[in-house]
């Protein structure tokens, strides 16, 4: 941390950017040797190897413009603590997350808020031709509706033998294959506390350890598969939908794509009844039957 930073800089404080899912990013309080404060964040991710695709990607975000932190120092991985992964440090981009403010903001402030939310989406999307032609645009995935389904019916997992997964599986081979809508570059999450905003102006777009190139839409499924309050129940993916005219039966095969995805990622066939995720949101029995109804939905609508 001190080596990004001018000698005589001394470390006032740490805090870990949250309890849950770690390792984490941690917020560093420095000051500098004039006397004035400054903050800086100690990169760190529970994706392996997220850390390393997010300083690749990064330089040729800040080349095209996007407003996205920059690599200061690393990656690096700390010979003392090798199971925590590599390190990179960043700068803070200015403004707040629309996580944090969401949980107390009002319903009217909910609805403004989602405009810039989706406007963070459609900026990434934007750079998508000029990523491919970047010399780092070849060693990002891309990720066809074709290749996602192809993963998950050669992933090893127990749901391969439940009736309702595989009926699934058949009913979607034919849909995701009629549908060939060019890919789009992502960060591969949109939840609302990775895009930053000063009160009026979108002002920074963070955590892109799972940078890819994938299909422009299935990305907000995830509004409705993770419950993202307040942004899922204000109507954010019907915006979305409205803004790139589809209809939900053209967004349905995303949907139920990580529909499955999501239950083959760590939610048992069975049981759960007592076992609750890191926030305490919900047991696994809650998630598999929420998750569940969602998929019919998107099967049948």
């Amino acid at each position: 941390m001190l080596s990004a930073c001018p000698p005589g800089t001394r470390i006032i404080s740490a805090k870990p950017h949250r309890t849950v899912q770690l390792p984490c990013p941690i917020w560093i309080d420095l000051e500098l040797p004039e006397g004035e404060n400054y903050r800086l964040i100690l990169r760190m991710n529970y994706i392996r190897g997220g850390v390393e695709k997010e300083a690749a990607v990064l330089p040729a975000l800040v080349r095209l413009g996007l407003p996205v932190p920059q690599v200061l120092a690393g990656p690096v991985i700390d010979p003392t603590q090798p199971g925590v992964g590599a390190m990179t440090i960043l700068n803070v981009l200015p403004g707040q997350d629309f996580l944090t403010w969401g949980q107390h903001a009002t319903p009217t402030q909910i609805e403004w808020a989602i405009g810039l939310l989706l406007e963070g989406v459609e900026t990434l999307h934007a750079v998508t031709e000029a990523l491919d032609a970047d010399p780092i645009g070849a060693h990002l995935p891309h990720r066809t509706l074709q290749s996602e389904l192809q993963v998950i019916v050669t992933t090893e997992s127990p749901w391969l033998d439940d009736p309702r997964f595989k009926q699934a599986v058949a009913i979607l081979e034919p849909r995701v294959d009629a549908i060939k809508t060019p890919l789009a570059f992502s960060n591969g999450d949109y939840n609302q506390g990775n895009f930053l905003f000063d009160g009026e102006h979108l002002t920074g777009l963070i955590d892109f350890t799972d940078p890819c190139f994938e299909d422009p839409h299935i990305g907000m499924a995830m509004y409705w598969i993770h419950c993202w309050n307040p942004f899922d129940r204000a109507g954010i993916v019907e915006r979305y939908l409205e803004r790139q005219r589809l209809s939900f039966a053209d967004f349905a095969p995303r949907l139920a794509l990580r529909c499955l995805r999501t239950l083959q990622g760590g939610i048992p066939v069975s049981g759960g009844e007592d076992i609750y995720d890191e926030w305490g949101f919900e047991s696994q029995a809650d998630t598999r039957q929420r998750v569940l109804n969602l998929l019919q939905r998107a099967l049948t609508g």
